[in-house]
């Protein structure tokens, strides 16, 4: 409301100036009086929301029914009291979404609108739903088909890992037929379970390395699919798809920030491989802040600068842990912080570039 009232009173500043005429200024009036009212399809009714509790609902009922008596079940019908739910929900997500793309063919109207929106809502949180189930379903197959042997690896195993990439699969064509946010979260998260889960593997099945070269192997790995996520990124947002864009760069900034940040905080046996390690963790903070001011981009404005300001942190209390040295290095930092933004503000505009915060 604060921001509508602002926009009318510099239309009417621009109509005493004369920068834009009486009809313009109506004509920038209605269009905003259009876009502050709630359009119908974007309204959430009450019988939407109690579908949704009343699927939530039964979807713990059935988890209880089968954890409750998973002992006594036997493998065919673990298998499918995993498949059922799985293949149900894909199934009546693929319906409810077949749906909604016929009722486009029928009109405009607002309340069509409000109910493809609420069929494309639904659809979403089925495959969603589906999605993160398929994982549970490919380990619980695998497990009881003798291929996984969890007493043993746990989730380490192989198969696990197999599992992981297939529901990625499976969340990646559900991202293709349904490109919404929601998908797009399901496909990030599935895939980011088969990334821990082959980074288990990979440390129980190579021989033992020097510590250090191990972290950097990690290392690489996670800026690897970082830069995954960075370029899907950059890719959905050439195509205009900039709320899925903004996902994407979310999970590839924690996971480049992320890696860097843990393996600064482990242990090594000398002290330059550990400060090579919070170098590169510092490093990968100061370029997000950079890359946030090129790409204007908060994600990478905001997850930098806590990651940079945990480090900072973490640095101090593990290198100054007298009483003394503690403050007055932050209190260094902090200044120098202060210095360079102040310094950095002053450089744009001498150099006539203009310093867009976001």
């Amino acid at each position: 409301m604060a921001r509508q009232e602002s926009l009318l009173s510099k239309i009417e500043e621009w109509v005493e100036e004369g920068l834009i005429s009486a009809e313009q200024a109506e004509a920038l009036r209605r269009r905003e009086a259009e876009g502050i009212a709630i359009s119908p399809a974007r309204r959430v009714k009450a019988d939407e929301i109690f579908v949704y509790l009343g699927s939530l609902v039964v979807f713990l009922a059935m988890a209880l029914l089968v954890g409750l008596n998973w002992g006594d079940l036997g493998s065919a019908a673990r298998i499918l009291s995993m498949l059922v739910p799985t293949v149900a929900m894909l199934a009546l997500g693929w319906h409810v979404s077949c749906a909604d793309s016929t009722g486009r063919l029928r009109g405009s109207e607002s309340d069509e609108e409000a109910k493809r929106l609420r069929l494309r809502r639904g659809a979403q949180a089925l495959w969603l739903g589906g999605c993160l189930l398929s994982v549970v379903f490919f380990v619980v197959t695998f497990y009881e088909l003798g291929l996984i042997d969890w007493s043993e690896r746990g989730p380490t195993d192989p198969w696990v890992v197999v599992s992981c990439l297939l529901a990625t699969g499976v969340a990646a064509v559900a991202f293709v037929l349904l490109p919404t946010i929601t998908q797009s979260i399901a496909f990030h998260l599935c895939g980011s379970a088969a990334l821990f889960t082959f980074l288990g593997w990979l440390d129980q099945t190579l021989p033992p390395l020097n510590h250090f070269h191990e972290s950097l192997l990690i290392l690489m790995i996670g800026l690897v699919a970082g830069g995954l996520c960075l370029a899907l990124s950059e890719w959905l947002r050439a195509r205009g798809r900039k709320e899925l864009a903004g996902v994407s760069r979310v999970f590839g900034a924690l996971a480049v920030l992320g890696f860097t940040l843990i393996l600064a905080m482990d242990e090594y046996p000398t002290t330059w491989q550990k400060t090579t390690m919070e170098a590169i963790a510092f490093l990968a903070s100061i370029a997000s802040i950079a890359a946030s001011v090129k790409r204007q981009s908060q994600a990478f404005l905001y997850s930098g600068a806590a990651f940079l300001f945990f480090l900072i942190i973490y640095v101090n209390f593990e290198h100054f842990a007298d009483r003394i040295g503690m403050p007055i290095a932050l209190l260094i930092i902090g200044a120098l912080l202060i210095g360079l933004g102040l310094g950095t503000e002053r450089l744009s505009r001498r150099i006539q570039v203009p310093n867009v915060s976001s």
